[in-house]
């Protein structure tokens, strides 16, 4: 009898002892996949920020334009800028900067007196080796064609990939950017007037993106 008693408590000890090692493995198994998601979002979602292109390194570069999923519903006149934009850099050889967007002027320069605004097409160079996501930046501006006037910096927020397209290492996006007249003031000027773009400057600062490996 006492055997048997002691069997049966040899018997719960292993039963129990087995849900206990069943319960650690599990947790372990939940702890480790955690981790490993963990890894994997850091490594994918890691934010780059930089102050500005200024005095940094340049290398020549074939780059590709992409037309971005936007230019499926933009206005013509929209659609026309980014064409020709494409067409003028499209598998053309560019000074880029290392391990930063650059910015690359187009042909289309405009300045409208309605809004006080001065509009001028570009292109977003990848000159990174990652794909890019939520890139946001600010533009500053020089106009020589138009010394008397000042224009604000144009603040880009983060641009989404219908904007930008699938943003990959070597490629680029077109883009028009808005820089607003500081002190507009009224004028006889009722008409837009087309703009050189070889007068104008355009200097990247406060860049942010997420790089994806």
């Amino acid at each position: 009898m006492r055997g048997r008693n002691l069997m049966k408590v040899f018997s719960m000890i292993v039963i129990a002892t087995t849900l206990v090692l069943t319960g650690c493995g599990n947790e372990d198994t939940k702890k480790t996949d955690k981790e490993k998601q963990t890894k994997t979002v850091k490594e994918q979602d890691k934010k780059v920020k930089i102050e500005s292109n200024e005095g940094k390194p340049q290398h020549e570069q074939v780059i590709t334009v992409n037309l971005p999923p936007k230019a499926d519903y933009v206005n013509d006149e929209t659609l026309e800028v980014y064409e020709q934009t494409k067409k003028k850099y499209d598998n053309t050889s560019q000074l880029i900067t290392d391990n930063s967007i650059t910015l690359l002027i187009g042909s289309f320069g405009y300045y409208d007196p309605a809004w006080d605004e001065v509009q001028c097409s570009a292109i977003l160079v990848n000159g990174t080796d990652t794909r890019i996501e939520d890139l946001s930046f600010q533009a500053s501006m020089e106009n020589k064609s138009m010394p008397e006037k000042t224009f604000l910096d144009a603040e880009v927020s983060e641009l989404t990939k219908e904007q930008i397209g699938n943003f990959q290492p070597n490629t680029a996006a077109p883009i028009v950017l808005d820089f607003q007249e500081k002190t507009p003031t009224e004028d006889d000027e009722v008409d837009g007037k087309k703009i050189d773009t070889k007068n104008i400057t355009i200097k990247l600062k406060d860049i942010q993106y997420n790089a994806v490996e």
